[in-house]
């Protein structure tokens, strides 16, 4: 139901401002003011940590643009999250940071 995903938006941005990350998210009211597909958040953790997420609700369907818009991004090399409950948000953003070497 959408007010399941809406309480979800509302736990993810909770989360969030107690960490104080700066989360971008837009109205889920104004979709028109929104990039087709684009995802609901793009959060800037600590530690150079960004997550983008698609929120949906367990019975909630990505649209095409969506989906278009997650297979673009992983070909670029960017994961979009997609997550069904706020159990699920809190996994993808405890995962240790994968350390990346450098070959500069």
């Amino acid at each position: 139901t959408p007010s399941s995903e809406a309480q979800l938006h509302d736990k993810i941005i909770a989360e969030c401002r107690n960490r104080g990350w700066i989360y971008l998210h837009g109205s889920m009211a104004h979709r028109s003011h929104r990039t087709i597909g684009e995802p609901d958040f793009v959060i800037i953790a600590d530690h150079g940590r960004i997550f983008i997420i698609e929120a949906k609700s367990l019975n909630g369907k990505l649209s095409t643009e969506q989906l278009a818009l997650m297979a673009w991004a992983n070909k670029l090399g960017t994961k979009v999250h997609e997550v069904r409950s706020y159990t699920q948000f809190l996994q993808i953003i405890n995962e240790k940071p994968v350390e990346h070497s450098r070959h500069d």
